[in-house]
């Protein structure tokens, strides 16, 4: 038997691991090492905090919220539709309904080609009835007025709920966290109409705050009133603390819009001392993603006008239906945009509150 005998074989030409420096190619001639170097290339890791991270995640959580509440978000919006629908085409339909409907020229200038009515000019007589007809159907209506602004209030806050809690935004596009084992749809529903409470309370002190501000931007004008104020003194008061309000406004909607969903997810009782916290030092973080949102949500929403003419051709009520079915489409879509863009961005506003708490432990 014959041994082999000499060196082993060299290996063949290329491109391999640098053995005097790490993290770099260098080119090996099938016989010795040469000078020339090359980096090795690592991708790069994305920032999960960078916007593109945020508008990726919220399409998938939009996408999951579809998918698993969309329907019966859907339904629900149109339920509380066809109350709407029915209560206002029997108060259009009534005797006085369609009087007021014949002094006013409702169906033509609703339902009539564009363009083509004119909006004839009423009498003293016909306008002092028709406003005594308008009176006497709204008291007719009032109690279900109440009822149903009271239902939809109650829809909307448990649709945010809703949508919260289908999605668990923090399994939605992190590979750090554990995805929860989902839940039955009764079950999220259930769920989701037990936070009713806490994000109604929530929505109730933010406006009160927002209210607040506008009494205390009046004080100034009551003021200078009192004291004999010219004119000109007013309307500069006037318009100071008109500015001084709206700014004001602006900023507490920026530290405050996120309470609702912080409320509806839980853990954090109204939501609105969070909301607060992880603001803090982030307000353009936070208000750049909310207004994207907002504008996406509207544009989406916005677009059920367009349809409002196809039932133009339709009788009264049946235009009314067209119109309640597509609002009810448009709410959900635009609740479902709205709750899953906040929902990720006080993620991202967790993430950077804790990265900065890292860094002021470690330093």
């Amino acid at each position: 038997m014959t041994w082999p005998t000499g060196p082993p074989p060299m290996p063949p030409s290329g491109w391999y691991d640098d053995p005097d420096q790490t993290w770099t190619w260098r080119y090996w001639d099938g016989a010795r090492w040469t000078e020339h170097r090359a980096p090795i290339w690592v991708p790069p890791v994305r920032d999960t905090l960078s916007f593109s991270v945020w508008f990726e995640r919220s399409v998938a959580a939009v996408k999951l919220a579809v998918r698993r509440v969309g329907l019966l978000l859907v339904a629900s919006w149109l339920l509380l539709g066809a109350v709407g629908w029915g209560l206002m085409v029997s108060t259009l339909d009534s005797e006085r309904g369609r009087e007021l409907r014949r002094l006013l020229d409702i169906d033509q200038t609703v339902l009539g080609p564009s363009g083509s009515s004119v909006a004839r000019e009423l009498t003293s007589a016909e306008a002092d009835r028709a406003w005594e007809l308008l009176r006497e159907l709204f008291w007719s209506a009032l109690a279900w007025l109440v009822v149903l602004g009271l239902a939809a209030v109650v829809a909307l806050t448990w649709s945010i709920a809703l949508v919260a809690r289908a999605v668990q935004h923090r399994v939605v596009g992190r590979s750090d966290a554990v995805e929860e084992p989902r839940e039955a749809l009764a079950s999220i529903a259930g769920n989701a109409l037990r936070r009713v409470p806490a994000v109604l309370a929530s929505g109730v002190v933010v406006y009160l705050a927002f209210a607040g501000v506008w009494l205390l931007a009046a004080l100034p004008v009551v003021l200078v009133a009192i004291v004999g104020g010219g004119g000109a003194a007013i309307v500069l008061t006037v318009v100071f603390s008109l500015l001084l309000a709206a700014v004001v406004t602006a900023w507490l909607w920026g530290r405050l819009m996120l309470a609702s969903v912080v409320a509806a997810v839980g853990a954090h009782g109204l939501g609105v001392r969070r909301s607060w916290e992880l603001t803090h030092g982030r307000f353009w973080f936070v208000v750049s993603r909310l207004v994207v949102a907002g504008l996406i949500a509207g544009v989406a929403s916005g677009t059920a006008n367009f349809f409002y003419t196809f039932g133009r051709i339709f009788e009264l009520a049946v235009y009314v239906a067209i119109v309640f079915l597509l609002q009810s489409v448009a709410i959900a879509v635009s609740t479902i945009i709205t709750v899953c863009a906040h929902l990720v961005t006080i993620d991202q506003a967790d993430d950077a509150q804790r990265r900065a708490c890292a860094v002021t432990s470690g330093g």
